[in-house]
């Protein structure tokens, strides 16, 4: 989604308010990455408009991210290569809604933007791919990285059972896809052992943190 679209939609919708907006604690479970760790209450979700059985809504959720994998290196990794970090993710979708006495069923679809908070390289697992892409005994890496903010896309669904007029339990389910720039510099060495230590510069300008996964959200909404 391109981002001089993207987030001016989300500033105007985060100043409204929608007919009902929730608070939750939401994980992720990431594809080839550590499952987060829930930080609530700080996942807010149903700002916005509403018309009728539509909408469109944004939110804000923050995750303390124990790991994500990376794409666009010359070496593949079976684990997570950043984290822990924090995570802030800002969806932009439309919703469509059927309401009955006792639930609710939302069916969302749409974008998220995302920024990652000081993210670091874990080192232990990117020595270990750095030593078996060289195909060497011992790997030591000084990196940087260097943080862009990343965008998506994301759908799902929700469930709201009423338990009054204006309070409702929440449990939502949505997958998510999304990628986000982490241009790595730096240098690496390592060798074999009883030989020669080497050292070799890395450029990665490629490189990127990917996000795709399972978002669980479980929280309350104050209907208006």
């Amino acid at each position: 989604m391109n981002k001089t679209f993207f987030l001016p939609i989300i500033f105007l919708l985060l100043s409204l308010s929608a007919k009902s907006q929730g608070v939750s604690a939401s994980f992720i479970i990431p594809k080839n990455g550590y499952v987060s760790v829930p930080v609530s209450p700080l996942s807010v979700r149903g700002l916005g408009l509403s018309f009728g059985i539509l909408g469109i809504e944004t939110g804000a959720s923050l995750y303390n991210m124990p790991g994500l994998p990376m794409t666009g290196l010359p070496f593949d990794a079976d684990e997570p290569l950043t984290g822990p970090h924090w995570s802030i993710i800002v969806p932009l979708q439309l919703s469509l809604t059927f309401d009955a006495d006792a639930m609710s069923v939302k069916f969302l679809g749409g974008g998220f933007g995302m920024g990652h908070i000081a993210p670091r390289i874990n080192y232990g697992n990117m020595d270990r791919a750095i030593r078996d892409f060289e195909n060497w005994d011992v790997t030591n890496a000084d990196l940087e990285v260097e943080n862009k903010l990343g965008f998506g896309w994301m759908a799902g669904v929700e469930l709201a059972f009423h338990v009054n007029k204006n309070f409702s339990i929440t449990t939502e389910v949505q997958y998510l896809k999304g990628d986000s720039g982490a241009a790595i510099t730096g240098a690496y060495s390592g060798g074999s052992i009883g030989g020669n230590i080497e050292t070799r510069s890395v450029a990665y300008p490629d490189a990127v943190t990917a996000l795709e996964g399972v978002e669980i959200s479980i929280g309350v909404k104050m209907n208006k």
